[in-house]
Formats: structure tokens, sequence, C-alpha cells
């Protein structure tokens, strides 16, 4: 709908209207591909808000990403030509594209215009670094997906490899939950279904089973898209030979996560015999926090099983301390982390969480680690074993020191040990720090507007996107506030007046 269309990437259900291109099986994948198509057809990716406010083009145009739409840089005409340009690319048609910018680049040069000449090779080189990047082409079938299934000692691969208009989207290796009995056909047939319950389906399936054992899947997936669906086991030629790929990646992910598993289990084992624990180690947990100056503090537990790290089970708190009645200052992290820990384990005490954790990490020394224990004193779990890790004198990695309730431990630099409680505790540290970015990023919208009656998210994003910044808004004079759209004019006046009353 807009003049001058932006090129984003965007996840979850289709609710905005545009041309979709995907899916990309990981983020890496979509951004290395948007930055690409963005230097190769200088399309904007800035939002509406931004594009509208802007007197001077931003960085992207000065590094060629961008054709500086929003200052007038290039006219409606020639922009939508390299959207219709990008969205043929996307299609599959990457020869014609190649071969009308080799034209221009041509063209170009023999009129001795030498800086447009080199703008277009660089162009045409993002072009091929695309094709480049995405490789393998199946000249039969433009738009499929390969899934392929090994079992082995009770654990299962799916490797799966996506084409969309000709090109590789990526491919992605997925380790599915399932009894021990359970058969290959069962495993596939399951992920098929989970799989695509929130996404697109291409015309055609290939797998490396018998596409008898699939024909309700491809039956519910006819009735979910409304388009035909065929899953099919090919015999021979180039698709067969890309299912047996996919099979021989599968078995290799099997064996790539039965070695990470192998580890992992070791590492558990090597930290119940530190801990002296008569039981297997079935659930760690680790704690963090991040703040800027003591706001928009958040407090993060990051948790691993028996199979490794366990995103689902991560959770977040936001801090919310009161500071009058606590007299702590906003820096004090031990406070954030007593608090943390109290919701915590306070749930456990209600029968809120079915899980208990046998192990607790957090990041911090002694008195850090004396502060946690006192809260696993006052909830009485002493079943709950508490470690702590500091950095040490020099404060170098690999020369931490381990804290236990009776003594300090210096592990070895190469211990398996400690690379594997430095990585629950850097774990915990990343999730904290986007957590607290998340939660500074909300925080930044909450502005003067939450004093003025009517004003809620919604508008104030319809206000934000018209004016594009704050300021512009507390200046915007009566005419200005007037022209903005889908907001009542009493709200309107109510702006005015808070501004200028």
């Amino acid at each position: 709908e807009h003049k001058f269309p932006r090129l984003q990437k965007y996840r979850g259900i289709k609710k905005i209207k545009g041309y979709y291109f995907g899916p990309f099986v990981s983020p890496s994948v979509a951004d290395y591909t948007l930055i690409a198509l963005q230097k190769a057809f200088l399309l904007r990716s800035c939002s509406d808000g931004t594009f509208n406010n802007r007197s001077r083009p931003c960085l992207l145009y000065d590094i060629k990403r961008c054709s500086g739409p929003c200052v007038e840089y290039i006219d409606e005409i020639k922009y939508r030509e390299s959207i219709e340009d990008a969205k043929k690319f996307l299609k599959g048609n990457t020869k014609k594209i190649e071969k009308k910018l080799n034209t221009k680049m041509r063209s170009a040069s023999k009129n001795q215009m030498f800086e447009e000449a080199a703008r277009l090779r660089d162009r045409i080189k993002s072009v091929n670094q695309i094709q480049k990047y995405q490789s393998v082409y199946i000249k039969e079938m433009r738009n499929i997906d390969i899934f392929a299934i090994k079992i082995l000692e009770g654990k299962s691969c799916i490797h799966g490899k996506f084409y969309r208009n000709g090109s590789n989207y990526g491919n992605k290796s997925f380790f599915p939950s399932h009894e021990d009995t359970s058969e290959e056909r069962e495993v596939l047939e399951s992920f098929l279904y989970q799989f695509y319950a929130d996404k697109d389906v291409p015309p055609k399936i290939l797998v490396n089973i018998d596409e008898k054992y699939f024909k309700e899947v491809e039956k519910t997936l006819i009735k979910k898209n409304n388009i035909r669906t065929i899953i099919l086991k090919p015999k021979s030629g180039e698709k067969l030979q890309h299912v047996l790929l996919a099979e021989k990646n599968a078995l290799e992910g099997i064996k790539l996560k039965k070695s990470s598993l192998e580890s992992h289990h070791s590492a558990l084992n090597a930290l119940s015999k530190l801990l002296n624990l008569k039981d297997e180690i079935t659930r760690v947990e680790a704690y963090d926090n991040s703040h800027t100056f003591g706001k928009n503090s958040v407090g993060v537990m990051i948790v691993a099983d028996k199979e490794g790290l366990s995103p689902k089970h991560y959770r977040k708190f936001n801090i919310r301390y009161d500071l009058k009645e606590k007299k702590v200052s906003r820096v004090d992290d031990n406070y954030m982390m007593e608090e943390v820990l109290s919701r915590r384990l306070a749930k456990i005490n209600l029968n809120k969480v079915a899980v208990i954790p046998d192990v607790i990490i957090i990041d911090g020394g002694r008195g850090q680690y004396n502060s946690v224990l006192n809260i696993l004193k006052k909830f009485k779990l002493k079943n709950i074993k508490l470690l702590s890790i500091s950095k040490g004198p020099e404060r170098n990695a690999g020369r931490e020191i381990v804290h236990l309730e009776n003594k300090n431990i210096n592990l070895k630099p190469n211990d398996d040990l400690l690379f594997f409680i430095q990585r629950l505790r850097d774990e915990a540290h990343r999730f904290a720090i986007t957590a607290h970015r998340s939660r500074r990023s909300k925080s930044s919208v909450k502005s003067v507007f939450d004093e003025i009656k009517g004003i809620g998210p919604k508008r104030k994003k319809i206000l934000l996107l018209h004016f594009g910044t704050v300021q512009k808004i507390k200046i915007a004079s009566w005419d200005d506030l007037k022209k903005v759209k889908n907001i009542p004019i009493k709200n309107l006046q109510d702006i005015y007046e808070f501004f200028n009353g």
C-alpha cells in the first residue's frame, strides 16, 4: 500500500498485508538474504514513521544498501521497478534479473557513467552471493520440502531441506522426543502434523519412508491449505539423491547428538560427584540478573536437564522490589537475586511447580552464595544444592573459583566440569541481557502520553508513525495534529492542550 514498500524480516502469523517469501529455517539465513537483497535492489528497511520524518538519508544509503526514497533520491516509478525485480528474483527468475543488471552495467560503462557502472557491478555481485548461498537448484521441483528420518539406539533425527522457487532456503535437523519402541514412520508422521500446524505447505513433500503411510497426513494438509499436496518417496533420479543426502545428514545428526549427550551426561555425573549427591541430577537451574543503573531490572532462570539446555523452561522475572520499604539501592544485585529466587522457590513450597531443581548455579562470590543459601534455608529446601562461580583475583576466564557451602574449589582450566558450569553461567548471562533489552525497549515507549486520557498504546503508535519522534509531537501545531488519521478530534485537542496549555 505504501508508495515505497519496505523489505523486512517477519515472524509469526501473516496478519500484515504484503508479499511473503520463505520460510527460512533460521534467523541467520533470513538475515543474510535480507542484507544481500538490500545490496542487490536498494530497497528501504526502515519503519514508515522513520521514513516519513527523515530530512536526510541514513547510513544504509551511504553504504549502498538503500536508494534513499525517503529524501526523493529515487522516484516512485524506478523504485517500483526495483520492487518488481526483487519479487521476480525471489520467485526464482534469477537469470533474467542478472541479465538485466548486466545489460544496464554495460550500457553505463559504454556511456562513460563509470560510477553508475560500479554500483551496478556491486548489485550483480550481491545477486550472485544470494545464488551461491542458496546453491542448489532443483529443476523440476520449484517448491518442495524434503524430510528424512533415522532412529539409532532410541534417538531420532529428522533432517529437513527446504526449497522455494527453486532455491535452497536452508537445511535443519530436528530431534523429536518419542517412545523407545516408536517406528520411524510413526515419528515422522507425528512430526509432519506438528511442523505444518503453523506453516504454509508446499505442493510436494519428499520423504524417505513409503508414501502409503502418509495418506491421512496428506488429507489434513490439503484441508488446511486448500491446495493439492503430495507426499511421496522418490524411486530414482535427482529427487532420490536429495532424499538420500538428507537421510545421510539425519544419521550424522544422531551421531553428533549422541556424542553431545554423552559429554553432557559426563558433566552431570562430575557435578553430582562434586556435590556428593547420591541420586543422578535431572535438572540444573542457573540464575542471573541484568539492569542499567538499576532501571528496567530483570532476573532470569535458565534450565539444563538430562537432554541438555531446555529453552522452553527458561523464565524471566521483572524485578519489582519496593525501594523505600526494603531500604536498598537500585543497584543491589544481592537483593535482586533474593527477589527472583524467593518468587521461584515460593512456588515450590506452594506445590505450584512439579519439577524441583537438584542444583542451583549463580554468578558471584561468597557473599552472593551466602545470600542465596539463606533463602534456601528460609524455604526449608535443604535438598537443593547450591553452587556459585566467580572470577579469580585477576578476573581471568579459566581461573574461576567455584564456591560450595563449606569450601572453595579451583577447577583446572581444561576441566570439562568447569566448561559445563561456565556454559550455564554464560547462557544465563546472555538470556538476562536479552530480557533486559526487551524490557528497556518496552519501557522507552512509555512517555508523557500516558498522562493524557484516551491515548493508549494503539493511538500512541499512530502518533509516532505520523510524526516520527515524541519531540515532533510536542511541538506540533494544531493544523499538523488535525492531519493525524484514526484519532478522534477530541483526543487530538487534549494532546495539543497538554503540551501548549
